[in-house]
């Protein structure tokens, strides 16, 4: 039996407690309370993201706590194979099995297979709940559709039933019980999110997906610095380091919308060891999902090797070994791969729609990304000019310099027509969870107002979902942070017979300026304007 899987913004009751999501909260519901001491968890999590509240004995009380999640049934557990701070030799045991922890894929093309079978098994855990409870069989994960803002602004709000620490007067969720005050609390809010109200409608960026869906590879070589929609090839498939976040090759829909809805939430939600606490999480992992969709289906792209092409190359055996293991509610042990996953009528579950959002007509997806969809031929960007030690709090300038005094006079013009143009961040750290995300203009002159519409200049957003996780030098990352690339090319060329790529001006403009900024000690070691 096929679910459908609904957007949570879409015509219906005013108060947005559709049935999808009543059931949704009484499986949360549930879960919650197999997970031991989680408002006592939450409460020092919110400590614990507070200027200077980083610590090491911060992290060991989280850890006192999350040690104890060991039911599979419990939101706990699911929220630990994300991410967890518990060293592994203090992971439970499950019905004598091992927990499977910390299994996620960031920073390359497995982010998205290994998310929708994520998914998948939490979807059913929660089905689960919902049939024991009398719910439908055929229940299917609601989602955030957000990306979607351009048909109504509402959708750019954080999803009515998820406000609000008690339910409405007129919401029953089965099995949810009265407090002491009479009141029912509502399963699907958390403390501590610092983004769960409406938004200026005009404040997209940070939702938008346009910039993900008009990337014209799926995936790129490991290694050459490009920007693709996936992110980069992983060859060594078993490469458990490179696997688990350490690599390089970010994929445009990781970085964005995905990592900069996790930084406009907040709260849970900024950190890859307590995101899937948040029931926002999994209904903002579904519009992630439903993307990838969008972008293989309606857009045309297809899914990676059904074209024929890099059919028998090291890349395809990657992506057909890597195994994505899970510990299910019986005690069973599956694992999917990225081939398992892909036709989505195969595994049971539809969207109730995938159209893509209006994209600007230059950019449209060509057929040459059908020819080479990973990108495994394109060379490795040269930097042209650079400004080191970038430090981000407000609304920052960075010049970047390169070549002689004399060079520093080329236009862009100078440069190969066809050429293609990168804007790379290099060992991006911070010392708190990122705070905002950062809208990044290129050539613009002081005084001149930025403008996020303003395609001659601006060339994308940062995201930084994650940059913390890579900043630890405690023997948890390599502490040497994370990259960012975004695609210059539009600006360069509109700027062409003005613009001096060797003496050009970045200005990084936050999207969230109201917040704490400077206590993050948020850096960028390097940050270079590169072509090929």
């Amino acid at each position: 039996m096929t679910a459908t899987r609904q957007a949570a913004w879409r015509t219906g009751p005013a108060n947005g407690w559709h049935d999808d999501l009543v059931w949704y909260a009484a499986a949360v519901h549930q879960m919650r309370l197999r997970t031991p001491g989680l408002d006592d968890f939450f409460a020092r999590l919110r400590a614990l993201l507070q200027p200077g509240g980083f610590t090491q004995p911060a992290i060991d009380e989280l850890n006192l706590l999350s040690e104890q999640w060991s039911d599979v049934w419990g939101l706990g557990y699911h929220s630990q194979i994300h991410g967890t701070f518990l060293p592994v030799d203090r992971w439970p045991q499950v019905n004598g099995n091992a927990a499977l922890w910390k299994e996620c894929a960031h920073n390359h093309w497995f982010f998205l297979p290994w998310h929708r079978a994520y998914l998948l098994e939490f979807e059913a855990i929660c089905r689960g709940w919902i049939v024991s409870l009398g719910g439908p069989a055929e229940w299917g994960l609601p989602y955030w559709n957000y990306s979607d803002f351009e048909g109504d602004a509402a959708r750019l709000g954080m999803p009515l039933p998820l406000r609000g620490e008690t339910l409405p007067a007129d919401v029953t969720v089965p099995g949810v019980e009265a407090r002491t005050d009479g009141l029912f609390p509502n399963p699907l809010w958390i403390p501590g999110r610092v983004f769960e109200g409406d938004t200026d409608p005009a404040d997209t960026g940070w939702a938008d997906a346009s910039t993900a869906l008009l990337r014209h590879h799926f995936a790129n070589q490991q290694d050459t610095g490009r920007v693709s929609f996936g992110g980069g090839v992983i060859e060594d498939a078993l490469n458990q380091a490179l696997f688990h976040d350490q690599t390089q090759e970010i994929g445009q829909l990781d970085a964005s919308p995905h990592g900069s809805v996790h930084v406009r939430v907040h709260g849970a939600m900024a950190l890859f060891e307590t995101a899937g606490l948040d029931p926002v999480f999994w209904m903002h992992h579904c519009n992630v999902d439903r993307l990838w969709e969008t972008y293989a289906r309606d857009l045309g792209h297809g899914y990676p090797f059904e074209n024929g092409v890099g059919v028998g190359t090291p890349a395809q055996q990657s992506w057909n070994d890597r195994e994505f293991w899970f510990l299910r509610g019986d005690s069973s042990f599956v694992a999917w791969t990225a081939p398992s996953v892909l036709d989505l009528s195969f595994l049971d579950y539809a969207y109730d729609t995938t159209a893509p959002p209006t994209l600007p007509a230059a950019g449209a997806p060509t057929t040459a990304s059908e020819d080479q969809p990973f990108g495994l031929d394109q060379p490795v960007p040269e930097p042209v000019s650079a400004a080191e030690d970038v430090h981000l709090a407000g609304t920052t300038e960075a010049l970047l310099v390169g070549g002689s005094a004399t060079d520093r006079g080329l236009t862009a013009v100078s440069f190969p027509a066809e050429a293609t143009w990168v804007l790379r961040f290099d060992g991006i750290r911070c010392a708190r969870p990122a705070q905002t995300s950062y809208e990044v203009y290129l050539g613009l002159d002081d005084g001149l107002q930025a403008d996020p519409h303003d395609a001659e200049h601006h060339v994308g957003l940062l995201s930084l979902f994650g940059v913390l996780e890579a900043s630890r030098d405690d023997g948890t990352s390599p502490g040497d942070g994370q990259r960012r690339q975004l695609d210059a090319t539009a600006a360069v060329r509109a700027q062409s017979a003005t613009l001096h790529p060797l003496e050009v001006a970045v200005r990084l403009v936050p999207l969230e300026s109201e917040r704490d900024l400077g206590s993050a000690d948020l850096t960028v070691g390097r940050l270079s304007l590169e072509f090929t």
